[in-house]
């Protein structure tokens, strides 16, 4: 590419000793210098992505290390021997790892069993991305340009200064805040670290804080057989791999109309899914096993109903829920609970306020038809092939057996819900 500048600028200025000739360089070669300071920019965050991944999957971590090498290898090369083939090499590079992050973020897979919420947060990916999107773009243009354009001399230095100094103030910014590492680092984890008090801070939603006896105080009645709507429990500990969709604390005081809410959506939960205490009736209206059938506690998922809410219809749609849960007892399957699954990053409406709380899974291994074939964390095996661990989208239940907490408990572990499904009256059904 340097003999092409140079061929230009002596065919445009007719001698290269020309004194105008030193005072003028191809706007090409600007622009090269600042594409390698995004390219190099890239490659921090690359960076800085695989050193907080690695104990999570050594394949992923190494694909973010190679495409950061590659990026720091191109900016260095496309400032020192520029060519054609280099140009080409650095949009394909930049647009497959872009294409790798659109894919990841709108699908939610990942590499191996690396979390999907591992790594950056949106700001500093955000920025990764557009750092990449300006470096494919840049190259595109400095290989079909027709003809080469031409700056002033000091330009080669102060428009890829300013460049430099511009991506330091974003780089700097990106690195300080979206370095996120796997969940064993979040708020919420260093909350169960902490004990169950401050398990209970980190597992649930904003608001004023409720005096003790105000929420033991709350106790609603329902139609359902699972007992009055209470508060979650504050000392709760949740289970291995579980925490709640926000990390800051629910306390507030339910207000009067909240509390009718949280009444209102049981029973109308519990309403939409009698017709599905036969399981048969439940696989006639398309809803299918996602967990291991035979297992004490199975989750059925109507895919049908669960992309109507991707599409925009109402996640809480108690007439058809998106997933039933089943336990299995002695005497066949029983109905425990409607589950609402809210869309990736997607709205998690709380009718009850604090008395209706939308909770997560880190540590399921998911096929792409959701089903769950396994789990990770220490002492686990990797997911099996052909799934992948990644944190699920927001979840709610509303249960119709009287495990502790109520219908609107977070959860409750399968030997509870199991005990609890062997007290309420349910028809002939075969295992789930």
């Amino acid at each position: 590419m340097h003999d092409v500048y140079i061929q230009c600028i002596v065919a445009s200025m007719g001698d290269e000793t020309h004194p105008q000739a030193q005072d003028i360089v191809p706007l090409g070669r600007v622009a090269g210098y600042c594409l390698a300071i995004l390219s190099f920019a890239a490659a921090v965050i690359h960076f800085a992505v695989a050193a907080g991944h690695f104990q999570q999957y050594w394949l992923f971590s190494l694909s973010m290390l190679v495409i950061a090498w590659l990026q720091t290898i191109w900016a260095v090369v496309v400032i020192v021997r520029p060519s054609r083939p280099l140009l080409r090499a650095g949009a394909v590079l930049n647009a497959a790892t872009l294409a790798g992050y659109l894919i990841t973020r709108t699908t939610g897979y990942a590499i191996g069993t690396a979390p999907r919420e591992a790594g950056l947060s949106a700001f500093g990916a955000v920025f990764c991305a557009a750092f990449e999107a300006v470096v494919v773009a840049g190259c595109a243009w400095l290989l079909t340009a027709r003809a080469e354009h031409y700056v002033r001399h000091q330009q080669l230095i102060a428009v890829p200064a300013a460049t430099a100094a511009m991506t330091a103030v974003v780089l700097g910014v990106a690195l300080a805040t979206a370095v996120r590492s796997a969940p064993g680092a979040s708020a919420a984890s260093a909350a169960s670290a902490a004990g169950p008090g401050a398990r209970a801070a980190a597992g649930s939603m904003p608001g004023m804080r409720m005096p003790a006896a105000a929420a033991e105080s709350i106790r609603l009645a329902n139609d359902t057989p699972a007992g009055d709507i209470s508060m979650p429990d504050a000392s709760m500990q949740m289970m291995t791999g579980m925490r709640m969709a926000s990390s800051a604390p629910c306390t507030a005081t339910p207000t009067v109309a909240q509390q009718r809410a949280a009444v209102g959506f049981v029973d109308a939960s519990w309403a939409g899914a009698r017709k599905y205490h036969s399981l048969a009736a439940a696989r006639a209206a398309g809803y299918r096993p996602i967990t291991p059938t035979g297992a004490d506690v199975v989750h059925y998922l109507n895919r049908a109903y669960y992309r109507a809410a991707l599409d925009g219809g109402p996640v809480l749609n108690t007439a058809d829920p998106q997933s039933l849960v089943y336990a299995n007892t002695p005497r066949g399957a029983v109905l425990v609970a409607a589950m609402y699954i809210t869309s990736r990053g997607g709205p998690t409406p709380q009718p009850g306020g604090c008395l209706t709380q939308w909770h997560v899974h880190t540590n399921l291994c998911l096929t792409s038809v959701l089903d769950v074939v396994g789990a990770v964390g220490p002492g686990e095996a990797p997911c099996p092939p052909g799934s992948v661990n990644r944190v699920t989208p927001a979840m709610i239940h509303v249960w119709f057996v009287p495990i502790p907490g109520g219908p609107t408990a977070i959860d409750a572990p399968d030997q509870q819900v199991v005990q609890a499904a062997e007290q309420v009256a349910a028809p002939a059904n075969g295992t789930a």
